[in-house]
């Protein structure tokens, strides 16, 4: 179910950056986090989100670490 999930954001930040161009570093989040690159949940977690968190000033990098304290800190048997 999540690498679903993740290849749906995929899709929708490369069309997103496609149709209107106003995506932050655009073009390089779309290289970074392509179809495939985020297909596996290590190698999104440990390869690809720290090279988004390093684009331009750090831009990314916020959103990041909000979503993994609010969503992934805690335990799935106490939600």
């Amino acid at each position: 179910r999540e690498i679903n999930c993740r290849r749906a954001a995929s899709a929708a930040v490369q069309e997103n950056v496609g149709r209107q161009g106003t995506f932050p570093n655009g073009i390089e989040v779309v290289t970074i986090a392509d179809y495939w690159t985020i297909s596996g949940r290590r190698h999104a977690y440990l390869e690809v989100a720290p090279q988004l968190a390093s684009l331009g000033d750090g831009e990314y990098r916020k959103a990041l670490v909000e979503h993994l304290v609010d969503t992934k800190l805690a335990h799935q048997d106490l939600q």
